[in-house]
């Protein structure tokens, strides 16, 4: 009983994004035969989308220079509703819903003008896609345009200082009368020299030779204008959305080939050629977005070698890539030794593994435990103000050298002086209390993780260092803490995942073998404080060892999905060691052998468990 005595830890360490709405689309089965490769999404090219029709407006800046009683803004199921009146006949007023800067290319809404005809002046209703530059009210929209004698459907683009516009160009407009009052709007521009404008899903301007002046990033602007008195007049908007472009990207094609994507009738709905480097961009501005449909892949031949498994949801902007899968391995990976020395989820309710005590006890100060399926509970109540009092759970002697647990210190403040929680590897040598701890520590303050070293004889710790500590209430109040030493010299500690102290050069007079301890302290007598600890394990290292691989080449372990949780060198002696030890294990993956051209030459069968501390070979 190595703690009794003096405490391990002697005193306390002291305008916003667009709305993203999540539509529900249901996808149709593509039946897709004799593709081989998948083809999966790398980047998404959503930049925002809006709906409209939420009644939620807090992703848009509404204002306007209408007079008061001049302007009216509502969302309901059926759309976003602006509106203005002037205050006189002839003079202009304005009202508008505005995004946050934005770096997208591509811009849509649904617009909708109620009026084929006004009795007096000009109503207008528009989407504007404007520089964000203060210095500037350079912009282009789409808009439709009312007066007495009808209405008209036009792209404008207009320059000017922020006082207002200096030069509008009408650079496309439609016959007067002759398109719906209801139209698709997108807008793709650079800013610099690039427009192109979609209105129902027709192509109606596009330039790579303008003067634009609109440095991104962008403001887009769902807007009503007018100059008539003689009542209000509304706008209705739907539909709104921002892409980063106007085209679907797919890589790793075959060169020669097409690709093609397909809607659930197995209707051709864009289609590219793939280029000599294996791409192809698509172009799908054109549609009301996102399309629901498959991708699919063909040699230069006109076979079908790759596609997305089923429909997916695609958004100007997207990127897929075409995967190459791997011939089977020649070799195989095999385990040859266990690295888990111990494994407790501390939720069955069994302590058996475990010998709680503490200087709470000891002297007569309040303590309790139990554990149940949420964790082992820890609780102590100093018996004196400012007297401390502990309670532990010491695991038996083990020469694992990397122990884990979850921490919860369920407290970010406490009314009277100090609690704190942790686990603690320590020397089980009787005649020292040498042991170093990742701890969290609360007082009236707030709360801090650390990493503590100490040192001293068997009545308590002489020596206590903060190696490391968070600053005050920074972290979340659970933890992952993984600590791995070799009680001489080496130190290192996780947290949340992350290194938070690493070190070699260290005097820790650590002896192993160690006791691990999950342990409560506290010199607070005004309440029993407790604390929570899951998933503990210990294990011989954080690396998985690998032997018998082509010197030069590389261990990757990887999940189903084929992505790379960690990787390692082969060194000259055909052996690689692989750190996992900043993840909550054992991982399940698979561990691949790569040759020095990085040829796939060997692999485990299936997925596995794997722990800190195993060794795999390689055999033929």
């Amino acid at each position: 009983m190595s703690i009794i005595g003096r405490p391990r830890v002697g005193v306390a360490i002291t305008f916003s994004a667009i709305l993203l709405l999540a539509v529900a689309f249901v996808p149709a089965m593509n039946i897709i035969h004799a593709a081989s490769a998948p083809i999966t999404q790398v980047n998404s090219g959503l930049v925002a989308s809006d709906s409209l029709t939420t009644g939620n407006t807090a992703g848009w800046a509404i204002a306007g220079n209408a007079p008061p009683g001049g302007s009216v803004s509502n969302e309901n199921s059926s759309g976003l509703y602006l509106a203005a009146k002037s205050a006189a006949s002839g003079t202009w007023a304005g009202y508008f819903a505005k995004s946050p800067n934005t770096n997208a290319m591509l811009f849509h809404a649904v617009l909708k003008l109620p009026y084929s005809t006004i009795p007096d002046n000009v109503f207008d209703t528009g989407l504007y896609v404007q520089t964000s530059n203060p210095n500037f009210i350079d912009y282009v929209a789409c808009v439709a345009v009312v007066s007495p004698s009808g209405y008209y459907w036009s792209l404008v683009q207009a320059v000017g200082p922020a006082t207002g516009a200096v030069t509008t160009t009408n650079l496309w407009t439609s016959a007067p009368n002759t398109l719906p009052l209801t139209q698709d709007c997108t807008i793709i521009t650079n800013g610099n020299n690039y427009l192109k404008m979609y209105l129902g899903g027709i192509l109606v301007y596009q330039s790579g030779s303008l003067m634009l002046n609109m440095p991104s990033p962008f403001n887009s602007y769902l807007e009503v204008q007018t100059n008539s008195a003689s009542a209000m007049r509304f706008g209705n908007y739907l539909y709104y959305y921002a892409d980063s472009s106007e085209n679907i990207t797919v890589t790793n094609a075959p060169a020669g080939g097409t690709v093609k994507i397909v809607g659930p009738a197995n209707d051709v709905l864009a289609s590219a050629p793939v280029s000599s480097a294996g791409t192809a961009i698509a172009v799908v501005g054109q549609y009301r977005l996102p399309l629901t449909a498959s991708i699919q892949a063909y040699d230069s031949a006109g076979n079908l070698v790759a596609s997305t498994p089923s429909s997916v949801t695609l958004w100007g902007g997207d990127v897929y890539a075409v995967s190459t899968p791997n011939p089977g391995p020649a070799g195989h990976v095999t385990q040859t030794t266990a690295g888990l020395d111990h494994f407790d989820s501390l939720t069955t309710g069994n302590t058996s593994y475990w010998s709680t005590f503490g200087s709470a006890p000891a002297e007569g100060a309040p303590f309790a435990f139990n554990e149940n399926s949420t964790g082992l509970h820890l609780g102590v109540q100093a018996k004196f103000p400012t007297t401390w009092a502990g309670l532990f759970a010491e695991s038996p002697n083990t020469t694992a050298t990397a122990y884990h647990a979850v921490i919860t210190l369920p407290y970010s403040t406490i009314p009277d002086n100090n609690f704190n929680t942790g686990m603690y590897i320590q020397t089980a040598d009787p005649h020292f209390i040498n042991y170093v701890a990742c701890a969290a520590t609360v007082s009236q303050s707030g709360y801090q993780w650390a990493v503590v070293q100490a040192s001293g004889v068997v009545v308590g710790a002489a020596v206590t260092t903060v190696l490391w500590a968070s600053p005050l209430n920074s972290m979340p109040l659970t933890q992952d803490c993984t600590i791995i030493t070799n009680g001489q010299n080496y130190l290192k500690v996780y947290l949340g995942g992350n290194v938070v102290y690493q070190s070699s050069g260290l005097v820790l007079n650590m002896p192993s073998p160690f006791n691990s301890y999950i342990e409560v302290q506290t010199n607070s007598a005004s309440a029993m404080r407790w604390s929570t600890y899951v998933y503990y394990y210990s294990i011989f290292g954080e690396n998985v060892t690998v032997t018998g691989a082509p010197a030069g080449g590389t261990v990757k372990i990887v999940d189903s999905s084929n992505t790379v949780l960690a990787s390692g060198p082969v060194a000259s002696s055909g052996m690689a060691t692989v750190p996992v030890g900043k993840y909550r294990l054992p991982l399940t993956g698979f561990i691949n052998i790569y040759d020095s051209t990085g040829t796939l030459v060997a692999s485990t069968s299936t997925a596995v468990a794997l722990w800190g501390g195993d060794v795999y070979t390689v055999s033929p």
